[in-house]
């Protein structure tokens, strides 16, 4: 890819997030210097570094500023070999051991950039070159980026009533152990125990390089792939043995994080049945009550426990006529969620609720099954369970926090604005 432009570069460093970690004085130039700890992601992997500023002239660091230095790090290796960089800094007055930690975290920062960022060596010197000419630019559309991003996140991460947290705040509390990522891109309909399989054959490594650089931190998966007849027929290839080992390895993670698993694909299809928030007493039911050491996720028994809650909480509240017509209308969960209930919401239905109240929502969207039944909608009683739960009367500690969210209230948060580098 080309990254001869503002653009290119800047939507590049859009999907960057950076943490700092720390800050110190630098060794220096205490007065002035700060060294900063931090860490850049993407994608799901993390690079950790450091940046020495002057916070009075430039202000806190950003990614631009960041990977600027870092790709300026990356292209020593092109410019000098290590006895030429020792003597560059040599001649500065740097000891000969601080000039090599220097070169090596060069290493370092070039061999992120080219196997977890797949940057070739010209588009690394491309990046650099754009950066030094503008970037003040580019910065610019990071920032704006970000702040689109940030709008994106408050709408689609509406403010929950109190008592409520959202799936994704429970799937990422559960342990899916070392695979994790290829764990959250399980088909949940079909077998877990074929998914493992497949996916622990997919994580075997092909390259002779990547296997002997494996095995001896894994020795013990070698013998356990021998103990059960897995090197039948291929001993005296070690390649082949060290693929069987890591066969082993990969599929007994995933069965040791068997149950989370589970519930996570659980989780994951009450997601994609339109639930985005769950109140906290029924979602520890879900996850505890319910049995996941089957092979296939236990999503229906889920369905069945939900919808048991709603209709309990229907009937105590407006009798058993009421509960019957609404959750006959609610088979499915996407249905009820859709609609104002003390147990489970769409992302729709919490942005309503935030605007003009539980009460007001539940009359508005009910209104038909609730004149069925004789029920005045304008009598709807704010003293109900969840109009309790809205306002923070149901006993439970506060709104359920979200994960990265801004702190900012977002209650009436609006659709952002797409822009072409977002």
């Amino acid at each position: 890819m080309a990254y001869d432009t503002t653009e290119a570069v800047a939507k590049f460093l859009s999907g960057f997030q950076m943490k700092i970690t720390n800050r110190e004085r630098d060794t220096v130039a205490p007065d002035y210097y700060v060294k900063y700890l931090l860490t850049l992601s993407k994608g799901g992997k993390d690079f950790s570094t450091t940046f020495v500023s002057d916070p009075r002239a430039f202000g806190e660091p950003t990614v631009t500023q960041v990977f600027s230095a870092l790709a300026d790090d990356a292209l020593t290796l092109r410019k000098y070999s290590t006895d030429e960089f020792v003597d560059k800094l040599y001649a500065q007055g740097v000891k000969p051991s601080a000039a090599l930690r220097a070169y090596d975290s060069c290493k370092e920062t070039n061999l992120w950039m080219q196997d977890e960022l797949y940057l070739s060596g010209w588009e690394i010197e491309e990046i650099s070159k754009t950066l030094t000419k503008h970037e003040d630019e580019v910065n610019t559309l990071v920032e704006k980026a970000a702040s689109e991003r940030a709008a994106r996140y408050a709408y689609d991460h509406p403010k929950l009533p109190k008592g409520f947290v959202t799936i994704e705040q429970l799937q990422g509390d559960l342990d899916l152990g070392d695979l994790r990522d290829e764990v959250e891109d399980f088909d949940f309909d079909g077998d877990l125990t074929n998914a493992f399989s497949e996916t622990a054959d997919y994580k075997v490594d092909d390259n002779y390089h990547a296997l002997l650089s494996w095995l001896p931190d894994h020795t013990e998966w070698l013998e356990q792939a021998e103990f059960d007849g897995l090197l039948e027929g291929c001993k005296g290839d070690i390649y082949k043995m060290v693929q069987m080992a890591q066969y082993e390895c990969f599929k007994s993670d995933l069965y040791d994080h068997r149950e989370d698993i589970s519930r996570y694909g659980t989780l994951d299809q009450l997601r994609d049945m339109g639930v985005y928030a769950i109140r906290e007493s029924l979602a520890d039911e879900i996850l505890n009550d319910l049995s996941y050491d089957e092979d296939y996720a236990p999503t229906d028994d889920a369905k069945d426990t939900i919808m048991g809650a709603v209709s309990a909480a229907f009937e105590e509240r407006y009798g058993e006529d009421f509960a019957e017509v609404a959750t006959d209308f609610g088979q499915d969960i996407d249905d009820i969620a859709g609609r104002a209930n003390p147990y489970v919401l769409s992302v729709d239905t919490v942005r309503a609720v935030n605007e003009k109240g539980y009460d007001a929502v539940f009359a508005e969207q009910w209104k038909t099954e609730l004149s069925e039944c004789d029920i005045d909608p304008e009598a709807v009683s704010v003293d109900s369970e969840a109009h309790d739960m809205e306002n923070g009367r149901d006993g439970l500690d506060g709104n359920a926090p979200e994960k990265d969210a801004p702190e900012k209230d977002d209650r009436n948060a609006q659709p952002p604005v797409d822009t072409d580098n977002r």
